[in-house]
Parts: C-alpha cells; structure tokens; sequence
C-alpha cells in the first residue's frame, strides 16, 4: 500500500509539474507586434496595458511602462530588438549584450526568447541569428540566415517543442493578420504575396510591386509604392482599390489606429511628418532625417538617422511639441 500511494503521489506530482509548466496557447489570430513598428526594428511593443521597449541609454535592456511612460521598470540586462508580446509573455530576438552584467552578460548568448511580462522565466526558444521575427498565433517566424541555404522563413513553436522552415527565400514577416503573412516577394519582383500560416499556402495577392506592406486593422494594406517614387498608397484587397496617399518620397513610415508616420525625402527640406490614414492633414513633426519609428496608442518614437540616442517622442495626435524621452525606471 505504502508503494501504490508514493508512486501515485509521484505520477501526481509528475502530471501537476506539466501542467504547471505548460505554456497556455494564444488565440487564433494572435500577432505579437505591429508590421510598422517591426518594419523599424520592433524597438516598441504594447499589448494589454503595457509598453515594452528596448532602452538605448542603458544598452538597449529590455524595460517595461505603462503607455502613458509611467512606472517604468527594467526587465533584462541584455540588447533585444524585435519585440513581441502577448498573453503571459514577452518574445525577443537577444542580440547584443553590450556592456551589462549578470546572468544575460555571462552567457553572452544570440537568439530568441521568451520571458514572463514581469522578467522572470526567461527561456532560450532558439539560438540563431535571424533578421527579423513576429509572433503569429503559437509560433515565432523570423528571416533566418544559413550558411548553407541563405535566407529562409523558420518557425519555433513557443514552448519550443516544434521547429521548422516554413519557405526558402527572402520575405519578412513582420506585417501579419489572420494567421497570414502580407509581404513583398523579392525574388518575384517585389510583388504582394500572402502567406497562410494555418495552411502553408503561399500566394499572388496583387500584382503590383510594394516595399514594407502593413495589413492594417481598418482593412487596407499601406506600402510605398515601388511604381511610383516610393509615395505612400493604401490597397484594398477586397475592392481592389489603389488610392494615393503622398506625393512625397518615403524613406520609412509606421501605422497605428488611424495615424501615419512618416519619413519624407528631401535634398533640401527633410522631415519627419505625420497625416489621417486617408492621406489627410499632411503636417511636419520635425526637420532632420529619422529613423526606428515606433508607434504606440499614445506617443511615436524615433531617433535621428545613424544614432541609437537621443529618443525623441511625440504625442501621437497631441500639438506638434517633440522632445526627448528619457525613461527612469522606478524599480
């Protein structure tokens, strides 16, 4: 009797220990980042309440705050970009562990992670370099570069039980909604294709080429037109409709709610500058040339063209008044 109960009590143990360690599966249609803020190195990420951002006064260590920039907090020791959220978690590639200390700093190590929101649980799902990554629905895609195969489009589960190449080539996929993939395909010409991560079906969307396409939650696909200077346009997949946003030349831009981003290029005037996501009210933000424009529900962030710092930030549709974001963590 006494066996029958010690070994019941063990197998319990056993089933409870796995489901304490089970990580719970995100809905379908999940998407960890938007496509803009990953098009600019995922440097910003918000989900449920909560910012998370990569901070480059302090080697790029992951911090979280509130959207509003209040009660930040530093969660990592190590550089991160590609930043993902959602659930209980956080998700990013760890590239660069620059001069900080503690366990991150000793093991020195490039790949993709995942860690709990409040920076405890960190966990290596991959130790590979990869150019850019997404979380769509239960799996991490990211742009890998092989030595022997080139570039390709890789998946690791996040309880990192499966892996795989999902297509060989070069697409990114940061621009995602309904477990599918919006990106330009390079080595067709840089036509919109689709890519159905449920399925594994790969497809023609329109026949049109397109740089940085970001499927928006208002159903529009904003890009810069690669036919026409680079101007911004949005595409309707469901009527078909072509529609010009700017005149201008772009170097980057971002989306968020109903709020452009976007860098102008000019050999005499360049600017920063911001419209309605119908091409409306065209205004400058600021002179200068910038880059890493990060969007979220209350202020853009972005930094001068070739510098990590100083971050400026903008209240996203507040007066035109920019200045610098310098975050103090609180604990």
């Amino acid at each position: 009797i006494i066996i029958i109960f010690i070994v019941i009590t063990f197998g319990g143990l056993l089933v409870l220990s796995s489901f304490l360690g089970k990580i719970p599966e995100n809905p379908v249609g999940t998407v960890g980042n938007t496509g803009g803020n990953l098009y600019n190195n995922g440097l910003f990420c918000e989900n449920e309440g909560q910012v998370f951002f990569a901070n480059p006064y302090d080697y790029n260590s992951l911090y979280s705050m509130n959207p509003d920039e209040s009660d930040v907090k530093k969660l990592t020791t190590v550089g991160v970009k590609s930043i993902n959220a959602a659930g209980k978690y956080v998700y990013y590639y760890q590239d660069d562990v620059g001069k900080g200390s503690g366990l991150g700093y000793a093991i020195k190590t490039t790949g993709i992670y995942r860690m709990s929101k409040n920076g405890n649980k960190i966990e290596c799902l991959k130790k590979v370099p990869a150019l850019n990554m997404n979380l769509i629905d239960n799996f991490i895609y990211y742009q890998h570069l092989g030595e022997e195969s080139g570039l390709t489009l890789d998946k690791v589960s996040i309880d990192k039980s499966f892996e795989e190449t999902a297509l060989e080539g070069i697409m990114s996929p940061a621009s995602a909604a309904n477990s599918s993939i919006y990106y330009a395909h390079q080595e067709d010409n840089f036509l919109l294709y689709t890519y159905d991560t449920r399925t594994g079906m790969n497809s023609l969307l329109w026949n049109h080429k397109v740089y940085n396409p970001i499927y928006h939650t208002d159903g529009y696909i904003y890009f810069m037109d690669v036919e026409n200077n680079y101007q911004i346009h949005r595409y309707n997949p469901a009527t078909g409709e072509d529609q010009t946003l700017t005149y201008d030349r772009v170097e980057n831009f971002n989306v968020y709610d109903n709020c452009i981003y976007y860098q102008k290029f000019s050999q005499t005037s360049p600017a920063l500058m911001r419209m309605f996501t119908d091409g409306s009210n065209a205004e400058v933000v600021a002179y200068g040339n910038f880059e890493n424009i990060n969007l979220t529900s209350q202020y853009a962030y972005y930094t001068e063209y070739g510098s990590a710092t100083p971050v400026y930030h903008q209240s996203l549709w507040g007066p035109v008044n920019p200045s610098v974001f310098m975050p103090q963590a609180t604990k």
